[in-house]
């Protein structure tokens, strides 16, 4: 998603700050949210972004190795048939409430993508997201003219848009949001696709490396240092600025995000001086970290502690 709001030239620090995300989400990057806020999460974004297959972007920007123990499952298999299997009985690692069946009648087989229980928000993005990731199991056979995606909504003004993400052969209106293929392709071992979703994977892996390091040695102004960071991951500042700014992320920008949430972290917790804080986040002198304090929340360290107190 981060790659995506940055070639709209949108912040995806800003974005998820606004949706009250703290930017550790880029240190537990494998963390679960509830299904309704992973929708409104998707919808937001396609808002933000003017951009209704937004989720279908998305999708396509994923490699399937990104996915956790969903992906690695589906890439260690021997061949199709395995891959559609294992990404069927495990949906769920994918997304809480999803579900995929397959069907094989005739020359065809299908990967029917559905929702279990109710869905409490739109969940067309999710959708278009989930299938632009099921297409790419068939298309590590090789042959996208083999594949067909069918969506169940009705054709709509700029669906052209979709093909970049789900190919050319799209059929809307369909009785089910699913991945139909030749079933010739079944027994096809798995190759290696080339696309830029691994480039998206290399530099998301730097931003959650980044953001780990930052809150692991926010405390010393020195090590959390862009050149600091860069040389303990292992390349040139210049190349991490290039893969963090890929990812939609500014250094300083995270850096500064760090030390907020940290500052808040800390501050409810109850046990620690403004003073003892603003050296805990990195701070030699204690009136540098008031200005970003009130920067941050709008009020001084000792207000927004008192508020803290009489809200308890």
């Amino acid at each position: 998603m981060a790659p995506y709001l940055a070639s709209r030239g949108v912040s995806a620090l800003e974005f998820f700050q606004r949706l009250g995300i703290s930017p550790n989400i880029f240190q537990t990057p494998d963390i679960w949210l509830p299904r309704p806020m992973c929708f409104r999460i998707s919808n937001e974004m396609a808002d933000v972004a003017q951009d209704p297959f937004a989720g279908a972007h998305v999708g396509q920007l994923t490699e399937l190795r990104s996915l956790g123990i969903w992906g690695d499952l589906v890439m260690d298999s021997v061949n199709i048939v395995q891959a559609c299997a294992r990404a069927a009985t495990h949906a769920e690692l994918l997304h809480q409430g999803g579900r995929v069946d397959i069907v094989t009648e005739g020359r065809s087989t299908r990967l029917i993508h559905r929702f279990t229980g109710r869905l409490d928000e739109d969940p067309t993005q999710f959708i278009l997201g989930s299938l632009a990731v099921l297409r790419k199991i068939p298309l590590m056979a090789g042959g996208a003219s083999a594949i067909r995606v069918h969506l169940n909504s009705p054709r709509t003004r700029g669906d052209d848009a979709l093909e970049g993400s789900l190919g050319p052969n799209i059929v809307t209106g369909a009785e089910y949001n699913m991945i139909e293929f030749d079933r010739d392709l079944l027994d096809s071992p798995l190759r290696a696709m080339k696309d830029d979703a691994r480039k998206i994977t290399t530099a998301l892996q730097s931003t959650i490396d980044t953001a780990g390091l930052l809150i692991e040695r926010i405390s010393d102004q020195d090590k959390a240092k862009l050149v600091s960071i860069s040389r303990e991951i292992g390349m040139s500042a210049r190349t991490l600025q290039r893969r963090l700014k890929r990812s939609g992320v500014d250094f300083d920008t995270l850096h500064d995000e760090t030390r907020r949430s940290e500052a808040l972290r800390l501050i409810e917790q109850r046990k620690y001086s403004a003073t003892e804080i603003a050296y805990m986040v990195g701070y030699s002198d204690p009136a540098h970290f008031t200005r970003a304090f009130k920067r941050w929340t709008g009020q001084a360290p000792s207000r927004f502690r008192a508020a803290l107190r009489d809200g308890a």
